[in-house]
């Protein structure tokens, strides 16, 4: 690091020595210099090696566009941020500002560049803030994300976007749209190009506190089921430790031995675990993970008669969004709502794959102390921490820890009446959307004005956190709502001290501690923040030490009670890491099935015909199969299978066939193939037509086969959790049985590569074009 830090100075100071020489150009000539160092690029010069003056001429283009001119601090965070690291920058210390820099220069290669953030708002925001320097200088911007509440953009309008030089998103955005790519049928429909270069703003939330979970399309529904409503009402009856048992830590949830008996019981069965009984079972156990693990107004709300997830980070809702494997109905069920269809998962990624995509990922973040190791290893990306522009002077007072939620109350709602009465503003932080509506309640009852902003609403809260820097201003909000926006103090309330930050309860992890704290203090604005907590806080009652009946047996001192929390605290971090571990361990095994499977999926659309020789090796190895699972041991198992998998009728010679020879069986069903084969080429007449025809039946067999074994390995996921109970190395467990299915899966693409060939009907439709009918 330190010959990094020495080399970085250095770069510095190479891009100070070109300001003048930018500072003289006109116009035209600074945006002249794109076409230059296009050239230069072009004919093999690394960017690297460019980086000097590239950085100082967008730099003048920042100051001639915008008015504004990165600083040297900014520089460095530039370059960290170009060599695929991740710039440590405080809020407020204009991370919009240094993203351009590294956009500019690294899409001079002409292969397009991303910056992913958290939320549509910020990147609409940022976009149109910066697009006049990008086309000043000669590059095009585009949104890849639309306006809230508007449709999806089209293949064509994707395709626009991502063509663009300068491509501003989110992370879910870019993540749905790339495995929504890899669902077309052909070229025309593709608009991605190849992965070049992303830099991720708010780098911790994406790459950590997002990546708990992965992306997942659903789509073609399963047979809907009616045992949610009573796996739901049996559960309830449950009592907790005597009849099933919880780890808050771990999230495992099970039945005892008395809990059994009560299924057994209730639905009138000997044996709760027999095989029959099976999806029965599963529902139980759906049904009490709902009841254990979520939580209204902190997991999810009812609104207007639906489920409606919340961010477990920042508290924003999470529209569109399901859990998957039959969790969102047990809830909805729980809950007494409507339940709605539980689909198959048609594709699915992680946020740690997806990104590992990209040549090179570039980082910015308010904090990611704590987080160094893990984001090294999961991405191969160090942290680099940036001086502030302006020393930090805000005063972060000792956490104050009592043993009840309703001591800790008290004393917040004191604190906030005391401090009101100095005029200074206050941001009251909370930790989920029910909190913030119970403190809002809280201060109404005390006759206290404020601000209530729970993440409803992006351009809202944006909005609202503008003003909270005003004398007097009180503001309850959610964690980091309006995340990306700066609260800018007056005049006035800085002359009274600065904003106050309130933390009422210990957040998941330390890193979230400091994103809120960081709202205050920004370049060397005064402030201060404390934070309070009890031993009946939530991460307490999920990861602490001692049990919830034990509690208030004895008393403890302040710092017994600091140390247990910061004990809680880490357990919470390391249950977060795990959860991530395992969800990148599962992927493992689907990124690399799901990249056999796009690049088959590619190489159909844009590569070489299919030909004759390769359809007959095809056939030859599923018929070989077929024989060697003994398809046609049995009478009249011979006239199956070609009724089934090639001929609507009986061949001619088929009478005299002696099918107890496997060796002729073979032979004459793959002549049979050969000639359905051929009449498919014959009525389409045309070999373009032909080929495309072939092309439809491969997707469209990869494509039904892929879908069942997304669906599996997502529904797999849960199974496999439940063995850790029993010892088993969940991760083991997991690759082993994706191994197999997707085996499994290769043979059934085939087989249904041979049906679909050969049973599939051509017609011609009402406005003379031909129809196909699958089989």
């Amino acid at each position: 690091m330190a010959n990094n830090e020495g080399r970085n100075r250095r770069l510095i100071e190479r891009i100070n020595a070109h300001q003048e020489a930018m500072r003289a150009l006109s116009d035209s000539e600074l945006r002249g210099k794109t076409g230059e160092f296009r050239d230069r690029v072009a004919q093999g010069e690394p960017l690297d090696r460019l980086l000097p003056e590239a950085y100082a001429a967008v730099r003048e283009a920042d100051l001639r566009v915008v008015g504004k001119f990165p600083y040297e601090n900014q520089l460095l965070a530039a370059i960290v941020m170009h060599q695929g690291n991740i710039a440590a920058m405080k809020t407020g210390e204009g991370k919009s500002l240094t993203a351009t820099l590294p956009l500019y220069l690294n899409a001079l290669t002409g292969r397009g560049v991303i910056l992913v953030t958290v939320n549509g708002y910020l990147a609409r925001r940022d976009a149109e803030e910066f697009r006049p320097v990008f086309e000043f200088m000669g590059l095009s911007l585009a949104v890849a994300v639309p306006e809230a509440g508007a449709p999806d953009f089209t293949a064509t309008q994707k395709k626009a976007n991502y063509a663009a030089d300068v491509v501003y998103t989110t992370s879910d955005k870019l993540g749905f749209d790339y495995l929504l790519e890899n669902l077309v049928g052909t070229s025309d429909e593709k608009y991605l190009r190849p992965f070049n270069y992303v830099l991720i703003d708010e780098a911790d939330a994406v790459l950590l506190d997002l990546a708990q979970m992965p992306l997942v399309i659903s789509g073609s529904p399963r047979v809907q089921s009616n045992l949610y409503p009573l796996a739901a009402e049996f559960v309830a009856t449950l009592r907790e430790d005597s009849d099933f048992e919880y780890d808050e830590s771990t999230g495992a949830v099970k039945l005892t031995d008395d809990g059994i008996a009560a299924g057994n019981r209730y639905f009138h069965l000997d044996n709760l675990y027999a095989p029959e009984y099976f999806q029965l079972n599963r529902h139980v156990y759906l049904a009490l993970r709902a009841r254990t693990g979520f939580q209204a107004m902190r997991d999810y709300m009812a609104m207007g008669g639906n489920l409606v997830l919340l961010s477990s980070v920042t508290g924003r809702l999470l529209e569109g969004n399901k859990l998957q494997g039959g969790l969102h109905q047990a809830i909805e069920a729980r809950e007494g709502l409507e339940i709605t269809t539980e689909n198959r998962a048609m594709a699915s990624v992680t946020y740690q794959n997806l990104f590992l995509m990209f040549e090179t990922m570039g980082g910015m973040t308010g904090t990611a102390r704590g987080s160094e190791k893990e984001l090294l290893t999961s991405y191969g990306t160090e942290v680099v921490e940036i001086p502030t522009y302006r020393p930090v002077i805000r005063q972060d007072e000792p956490d104050v820890v009592l043993a009840s939620v309703s001591d800790k109350e008290r004393r917040i709602l004191d604190y906030v009446d005391e401090v009101r009465h100095t005029g200074r503003p206050i941001l009251l932080t909370t930790g989920s959307v029910k909190s913030s509506v119970t403190f809002s309640q809280y201060l109404l009852d005390r006759g206290i004005e404020h601000n209530l902003l729970n993440a409803l609403s992006e351009a809202k809260e944006a909005e609202m956190v503008r003003e909270a820097g005003r004398r007097g201003a009180i503001t309850v909000a959610t964690l980091i709502a309006g995340r990306g926006t700066d609260i800018k103090l007056t005049d006035e309330s800085k002359e009274l001290g600065g904003l106050v930050i309130i933390g009422t309860e210990k957040l998941p992890n330390r890193r979230v501690e400091g994103q809120v704290r960081g709202r205050s203090g920004r370049q060397g604005d005064p402030g201060s923040s404390r934070f309070y907590a009890s031993l009946e806080d939530d991460i307490f009652v999920r990861f602490g030490s001692i049990k919830h009946e034990d509690l208030h047996k004895r008393r403890r001192s302040p710092s017994t009670m600091s140390r247990l929390l910061d004990r809680a605290q880490r357990a919470s971090e390391d249950s977060a890491s795990g959860a991530r571990k395992l969800s990148k361990d599962f992927d493992v095994a689907m990124s690399r099935q799901r990249d056999l499977v796009y690049a088959l999926r590619n190489q159909i659309i844009t590569g070489a015909p299919i030909t004759r020789h390769d359809l007959q090796t095809i056939a030859a190895g599923v018929l070989t199969d077929a024989a060697a699972g003994r398809a046609w041991q049995k009478p009249g198992a011979v006239m199956r299978y070609v009724f089934d998998n090639l001929s609507y009728r009986l061949p001619a010679g088929f009478d005299t066939l002696d099918t107890g020879d496997d060796r002729k069986v073979h032979d004459f069903l793959s002549s049979e193939f050969a000639r359905a084969v051929q009449d498919k080429a014959d009525t389409l007449a045309d070999p373009d037509v032909f080929a495309r025809f072939q092309n439809i039946v491969f997707l469209k067999a990869i494509d039904v086969a892929w879908i069942e074994q997304v669906d599996f390995l997502e529904q797999l996921k849960t199974v496999v959790q439940d063995r850790n109970v029993a010892q088993h190395k969940v991760e083991y467990e997991y690759r082993r049985e994706a191994y197999f299915a997707f085996e499994e899966m290769k043979k059934r693409i085939n087989r249904d590569i041979v049906r679909l060939l050969c049973l599939s009907r051509i017609e011609h439709g009402a406005d003379g074009g031909l129809v196909i009918q699958f089989a």
